[in-house]
């Protein structure tokens, strides 16, 4: 089918028709955009009907058409909507019953194709600003929440849960709390957008390895990013990526630790929002890990796309920038030092 109407066409006639007409492929269906309320929309697919129609269908929609009618496929619209309606429940057994009765094989294929699309979207929407105007006002934004300088991002991981994905392999998905996972790690923006994400590691992959043999330690450290990270203490303290004091022995420690644990708040604020608005990713999903890969991918393309959408950023304060010649201090305990005296006493 080309599109929503042609497919709405087909089902009227194929309903009246179903003696002597071709096999009806789906039950009860009628047309979601028309179906619901804006409110019940949203509360459904995540998104309202004008944001998938003028933001994700021009988005999606060159990689979703089909080829060829061989197979009477499913147009875009109802492929976005049936993954979205995934996202938004974390189970093809929920989805089978509630929405348009598809066979779990067809649904696994449909959020495969565009959980993929959505994917190669990401590092059009997940990234870092570039514009010195736009990293100065990250910065600044940054530093109101609690007077921390210089902060371009927020890091940690979080655990996606996944079914026993089974296997001679299968133990090194299994994370310390004992479940099967995907770790993944992200940098967070004051905003609580996506700045950056690693999905590829099983559960049992500890933080500091991952952001180790990652791009963004090398990009951090060559200075292609400019600012520093804010991570806890899975992570070593280095120039570019600042941990707390485990031990505080002065008040301006202790005074840089709360600024530190305020402004670093972003990033478990951002997860709790992410998770809950796709709960597919606390569920555990029950299909291949590539496909878990691609799925963590467009829900964190979705979750900045939904943030763009209502983004009201305004702010014309002074920007507070760190200023202490990190390119000549090799020692981050002695960097975190640095800032602490300027800054915090």
């Amino acid at each position: 089918m080309e599109n929503l109407d042609d497919f709405v066409e087909f089902y009227e006639y194929s309903r009246k028709h179903r003696a002597s007409g071709p096999r009806c492929y789906l039950r009860d269906f009628s047309n979601p955009f028309e179906k619901y309320s804006v409110a019940e929309f949203h509360s459904r697919f995540g998104f309202t009907q004008n944001s998938v129609k003028n933001i994700l269908m021009p988005l999606l929609e060159p990689d979703l058409k089909a080829t060829s009618r061989r197979g009477l496929p499913f147009p875009p619209e109802i492929m976005v909507l049936l993954t979205l309606r995934y996202f938004a429940t974390g189970s093809f057994q929920k989805l089978d019953s509630n929405d348009m009765n598809i066979c779990q094989q067809s649904m696994s294929r449909i959020v495969t194709r565009v959980a993929n699309a959505l994917a190669k979207k990401m590092k059009k929407f997940v990234k870092f600003p570039s514009r010195f105007e736009d990293v100065n006002k990250v910065k600044r934004m940054f530093y109101n929440i609690a007077n921390f300088p210089g902060v371009i991002g927020c890091i940690d991981c979080t655990h996606i849960k996944i079914k026993n994905p089974g296997g001679l392999s299968s133990e090194v998905f299994r994370n310390s709390t004992g479940y099967f996972s995907i770790n993944v790690q992200a940098v967070i923006g004051p905003s609580l957008e996506f700045y950056n994400m690693v999905s590829r590691w099983p559960g049992s992959t500890h933080d500091s390895f991952i952001y180790n043999h990652s791009a963004l330690k090398q990009q951090l450290d060559s200075g292609n990013i400019q600012g520093v990270l804010l991570g806890d203490n899975d992570y070593s303290v280095s120039n570019v990526l600042l941990t707390p004091f485990l031990s505080p022995n002065s008040h301006a420690q202790e005074k840089y630790n709360q600024s530190h644990n305020m402004t670093r708040n972003v990033v478990e604020r951002a997860f709790d929002v992410w998770k809950k608005k796709f709960p597919c990713l606390q569920e555990g999903m029950a299909i291949k890990i590539e496909t878990v890969v691609a799925v963590v991918c467009a829900c964190a393309t979705l979750h900045n796309i939904s943030l763009q959408l209502c983004e009201t950023l305004n702010s014309d304060e002074e920007l507070v920038d760190l200023d202490l010649s990190q390119e000549n201090n090799n020692s981050g305990s002695l960097f975190r030092q640095t800032l602490v005296d300027k800054y915090f006493e």
